[in-house]
């Protein structure tokens, strides 16, 4: 098992591989003819702040972090602290995000915003402060979801699933924030049993394609944003199957993603058609208020995103292996 700096070595060394688990999704997002360069120096944390673009479809940060700066995002983020007002942990984790940012060199955006909104409803309807919370995160990205749980959660622990590219990018922006928690990367099932044994690891890192991994796990949460629509719908099940298998006695399931999702391809990837069964206890099923619209530091300052982002909050009905 491999940990801390050898482990994001490996991501490194894998990461120009394409994953099978991908989808068409992610064809001519692969940055054809540039360098990833946080890949050749995963220790040189400029290399996660800029070039992102040739990983895939995965966004960017901003590094613009100078006063005015900072001003222009918190107002435009009025709106969407209003949405957090009714969370009795809004504030505490609004003040952990912006803490998150500053030890990453990036501003507080939208997107990080989005995902503190989201730690705060989860705080609210879970136990999140259980001591045996096991968090399952796929498809993170900037690391925004795995950071903010192991800076909100003093006991919890996060295992991380991404594609190569992109887990190697969460690792980096985990080990800037959080330089002194071990991360273990799980390749094989000896692996993730080690892993699940080493209590001082709060980070167990598995790419895309060794997702089976998390059914030996007993985790209590799983997360997904917007990363679901960009999958195969064979994947996605798999996901649903694993986390339902896995031998924690109840795990709970937050996903958010668009009702429809259309590729290039003309695959329809639809929300309600996820492996949901009518045995999952819901908790939430509605619309996500602070993931209707974007904003910008020109006009339109607001604008709305395409299709009707969706989330759900269920306890999974158990398939006990």
């Amino acid at each position: 098992m491999l940990v801390n700096d050898e482990a994001i070595l490996e991501i490194a060394r894998l990461a120009p591989s394409m994953d099978t688990s991908a989808s068409s999704h992610w064809d001519g997002h692969e940055g054809e003819g540039y360098e990833y360069k946080l890949a050749k120096d995963p220790f040189n944390f400029s290399n996660a702040l800029t070039n992102t673009h040739v990983i895939g479809p995965v966004g960017a940060v901003s590094t613009k972090t100078t006063f005015p700066y900072k001003i222009m995002h918190w107002v435009l983020q009025i709106p969407f602290r209003l949405m957090g007002i009714g969370f009795k942990e809004f504030w505490r984790i609004d003040k952990i995000a912006a803490d998150i940012a500053k030890s990453q060199g990036r501003a507080y955006d939208g997107d990080l915003m989005r995902h503190t909104l989201t730690m705060a409803l989860i705080s609210d309807r879970l136990d999140i402060e259980c001591d045996s919370r096991l968090v399952a995160v796929i498809g993170d990205g900037f690391a925004n979801m795995s950071s903010l749980l192991i800076s909100s959660v003093p006991h919890s622990r996060v295992i991380l699933v991404n594609l190569t590219k992109t887990l190697l990018l969460d690792l980096v922006y985990l080990r800037k924030a959080f330089p002194n928690e071990n991360i273990a990367l799980a390749q094989n099932t000896n692996e993730m049993k080690k892993a699940l044994a080493s209590t001082d690891t709060r980070i167990i890192a598995v790419r895309a394609d060794d997702m089976h991994l998390l059914a030996q796990a007993p985790v209590t949460l799983g997360i997904n944003i917007k990363s679901m629509m960009e999958m195969d719908p064979p994947i996605t099940a798999a996901y649903f199957d694993v986390l339902r298998k896995g031998p924690a006695d109840q795990t709970a399931f937050y996903c958010c993603n668009v009702d429809k999702k259309y590729w290039a391809d003309g695959t329809v990837i639809s929300f309600s058609e996820y492996p949901w069964r009518e045995d999952d206890i819901v908790l939430l099923d509605e619309p996500c208020p602070w993931d209707q619209y974007r904003y910008h530091k020109q006009l339109p300052i607001y604008s709305k995103y395409k299709g009707l982002n969706l989330h759900r909050l269920v306890y999974l009905s158990k398939q006990i292996l």
